[in-house]
């Protein structure tokens, strides 16, 4: 007499640290949250620039002027909003934020600026400029512009 043995086995998605809350866990992580809404936020800016200034005949200058400020906003919303999770002091958080920007916006003109005088195509400055400038405001903006309140103790 033989006796059926059967083994089955578990679904991946049931084991623990599965796939799906591997990437929740990592979905909870503010820099990786800053990345994707500045990865949105830089193809507005990308995709702006590159449609005006190939497209309506805007110089790189008045691209640029344009498509920074407007992903700013988009990246300032969301980032307050849903990132930082912050509606305090919202008006001087706004300011902080453009000051970070206004910082940005011209260290990616100057990448913009340099790649050209080694003889690279504006759109190319574009996209180098982008790493140099999220590093920069990430790095001021986290410990700065988002930065908690602390509470005051009662005295």
């Amino acid at each position: 007499m033989h006796k059926n043995i059967t083994i089955a086995a578990k679904p991946a998605a049931s084991a623990p640290g599965g796939v799906r809350s591997s990437l929740r866990a990592l979905l909870q992580h503010q820099a990786l949250k800053y990345l994707l809404i500045g990865g949105a936020a830089s193809a507005i800016d990308v995709l702006l620039f590159m449609a005006l200034y190939n497209l309506a005949g805007f110089t790189e200058w008045q691209s640029h002027s344009v498509s920074v400020p407007t992903s700013v906003l988009f990246s300032f919303v969301i980032n307050a909003r849903h990132n930082f999770k912050t509606s305090d002091h919202m008006l001087l958080r706004l300011f902080s934020f453009s000051a970070v920007c206004l910082l940005g916006f011209l260290v990616g003109y100057g990448v913009i600026e340099a790649a050209k005088t080694a003889g690279l195509n504006p759109n190319i400055g574009k996209v180098l400029s982008l790493p140099v400038v999220f590093i920069l405001q990430y790095a001021l903006n986290s410990r700065i512009t988002f930065r908690k309140a602390k509470a005051r103790s009662a005295a």
